[in-house]
């Protein structure tokens, strides 16, 4: 408020008082004809605060107060004049008689003009109405205050006079009455109402305090405005904000939709460059840092390090700046495109971090008569005197991005506390998933070693009795009965085969599955298997062949689960082989000093949209009856997990109607000297 209270004095002055603890301020002002209440001032003025709150965008808010408070005041020249983050201030806003030729309207003016005392006192005291620069002072008396001989308090009069500094500073701007009002928003000095005119000019008290109301208006409605380009990107990244959660919460992690997903970082907040996420995996027992960017993004050490420096800063796990490298010197490497950055940190205890980078922008400012550096190299040389000239100056600005307005800074702020809700529900599903699987996984175990038992020991009991009846210890058996016989071996070894296979896939998937590594050679081992399947070979009219190179070392492996591998391929090779096809087995040296044990056949192949099906077990590329009889589906999943145990690759080509190969590739480390 101007004054603590105000009352009339014999009907021609108006006088206001000030409290301050054991201090009476007074001042009296004469009331001239001008002072008289006009009813026609009300109507104008309610028809102003209308058209204020109906304004929803800066620009249509400060012209409209600007026209309005010229029009109430008589003044020749009203400025809306914001601060800026920096201290510096920005005319936003400009009304103006036709020949006044100067405008001010988009300059600059350093934060030396109005300095730090100067704005605190703009906070208590919120106008001034200055009538006549040249005015005559009238001291004080006494001067200072005789209980302790310090100077009075007269922050809050209106009536003070000016420091001569600013009343040079106003004959250098060629102003002689003068006027300012203080725009307050949320408790900050927001900016000022700056009233100009070249003559001496009286504001009539009833007009102040119009220019009060409308002042009051405009200060009410700025928190609920913003510039037109700004209020149409805030709308647009509502939608983009709610895309984006949309794509994560349906994923298994946060970091695929961010950077592959429909709606990608680099959408949001438009003149991004670039971005990245620096997370900690979570299933990684070290906690390695790994790093993903989308868009043109630095390397991902600058990423690590610019993310550290990130950290050092936080405000509520968010940070940006529009010069990078002023909190990462190095950085200004990437000033073409991450001159600017905005990070939030997410996950718990803020593990993660989402990182915007925006690209330089070469910023023209127009100052008002000079640039804030050579105002201080003014002072420095020990001129404090205000300059003489406003004319426009021109200062470009490098390895700056546009700023962070701040609706953007909320909208990263409401974002991170919106993935960290979803990242903490995947967190506690996939917790539970664990538990739930580690339950299974134990139920299994217990439900395979009562199996190994319950199913093997009855099922070894008839493959044994068959065997027995066959050799005839009770009793010579006719054709018939042999033939039904030999039924059920095959039979029973085609069971117990496939109750081998479950409980061998299933130890390998609970980590049970233990090597006993000797030392082997991978070509007469693959002999062994061959000598084992050339009849199941030679009944289908298929030939093997070798080709084997010279010379191999030996390998580290467990010849146990080699045979195995090696016979399931070849027994698939052989069983999908047609008539007079062939199988090679091949074995051979590669660069890396592994080597790779092969088969190849030239059976009906597998179409490549089917080479993900086979591996996965219980399927099958055909599932045809006649194919799906022969076998679990199991054979290429166990063996891919048993070269991977051993420390090596699964490799598989094939193509319809040209035949497959596999590949089994040991690793360098399993040979030996």
């Amino acid at each position: 408020m101007c004054g603590s209270s105000a009352f009339l004095v014999e009907g021609a002055y108006i006088a206001r008082s000030y409290s301050q603890e054991q201090t009476l301020l007074v001042e009296i002002e004469p009331l001239t004809d001008d002072d008289r209440p006009d009813p026609r001032h009300v109507i104008s003025l309610d028809e102003v605060l209308n058209t204020l709150n109906a304004s929803d965008t800066l620009e249509t808010l400060s012209d409209t107060a600007a026209r309005a408070i010229r029009h109430i005041t008589g003044m020749e020249r009203i400025l809306i004049y914001r601060f800026t983050e920096e201290g510096h201030g920005e005319v936003v806003a400009e009304s103006k008689v036709d020949d006044w030729n100067e405008s001010f309207v988009g300059f600059h003016f350093p934060a030396a003009d109005i300095p730090a005392q100067a704005r605190a006192l703009y906070l208590t005291s919120r106008c001034r109405f200055v009538q006549n620069r040249d005015y005559e002072p009238v001291p004080i008396i006494p001067e200072l205050d005789p209980r302790d001989g310090q100077p009075f308090d007269l922050g809050p009069c209106q009536l003070r006079s000016l420091s001569p500094v600013h009343r040079l500073y106003q004959k250098n701007l060629g102003v002689d009455g003068a006027m300012s009002v203080s725009i307050i928003n949320e408790g900050r000095l927001w900016g000022l109402v700056v009233g100009h005119h070249r003559r001496p000019h009286r504001v009539s008290i009833p007009a102040r305090r119009e220019v009060l109301c409308v002042a009051t208006g405009l200060s009410m409605r700025l928190s609920a405005t913003e510039t037109a380009d700004e209020r149409d990107a805030r709308a647009k990244h509502v939608v983009l904000h709610a895309k984006l959660l949309e794509q994560i919460a349906g994923a298994d992690d946060f970091v695929s939709p961010l950077i592959n997903g429909d709606i990608k970082l680099t959408d949001l907040f438009f003149a991004s460059s670039g971005a990245a996420v620096v997370y900690r995996d979570d299933s990684d027992p070290e906690e390695h840092v790994e790093v993903r960017t989308v868009g043109r993004a630095p390397d991902n050490e600058s990423v690590l390090a610019l993310a550290r420096a990130c950290r050092e800063h936080l405000s509520d796990g968010v940070f940006a700046t529009d010069h990078t490298a002023s909190i990462l010197p190095p950085f200004s490497v990437h000033t073409e495109y991450a001159s600017g950055v905005l990070a939030i940190t997410v996950g718990e205890d803020g593990r993660h971090m989402i990182i915007w980078f925006r690209p330089e922008t070469v910023r023209t400012t127009v100052w008002g008569g000079a640039t804030p550096a050579q105002v201080a190299r003014e002072k420095e040389a020990g001129n404090y005197l205000p300059r003489r000239s406003f004319s426009r100056w021109v200062d470009e600005r490098r390895g700056h991005s546009r700023p962070w307005t701040p609706w953007k800074i909320e909208i990263a702020r409401s974002l991170r506390t919106a993935l960290n809700d979803v990242i903490l529900r995947q967190m506690r599903t996939i917790r539970g998933l664990n538990a739930r699987l580690e339950e299974s996984d134990q139920a299994k175990s217990r439900f395979l070693s009562h199996m190994s038992h319950e199913l093997r020991t009855p099922l070894n009991a008839v493959l044994g009795f068959a065997e027995m009846l066959e050799m005839g210890i009770y009793g010579q058996l006719e054709i018939d009965q042999k033939e039904c016989l030999g039924l059920i071996q095959e039979a029973g070894n085609h069971l117990l085969t496939m109750i081998n296979d479950v409980l061998d896939l299933s130890k390998v998937e609970a980590g049970k599955l233990e090597l006993f590594l000797v030392q082997g050679d991978l070509s007469q081992l693959a002999d062994r298997v061959i000598a084992l399947l050339n009849g199941m070979a030679t009944e289908k009219g298929v030939a093997i062949a070798t080709r084997y190179e010279t010379d191999l070392p030996p390998l580290m492996i467990d010849e146990r689960f080699a045979k195995q591998m090696l016979m399931n391929l070849l027994s698939n090779a052989i069983k999908f082989t047609p008539d007079k096809g062939i199988v090679s087995v091949m074995t051979f040296r590669r660069r890396d000093g592994g080597l790779t044990l092969a088969v190849a056949d030239t059976g009906i192949g597998i179409p490549k949209d089917k080479h993900a099906h086979v591996l996965e077990p219980f399927r099958q590329a055909d599932t045809d009856m006649t194919h799906s009889r022969s076998g679990t589906g199991l054979g290429l999943p166990i063996v891919k997990s048993l070269i991977e145990l051993h420390g090596g690759r699964f490799e598989l080509e094939s193509e319809v109607g040209h035949g497959t190969t596999v590949s089994l590739h040991f690793p360098a480390t399993a040979t030996l000297p």
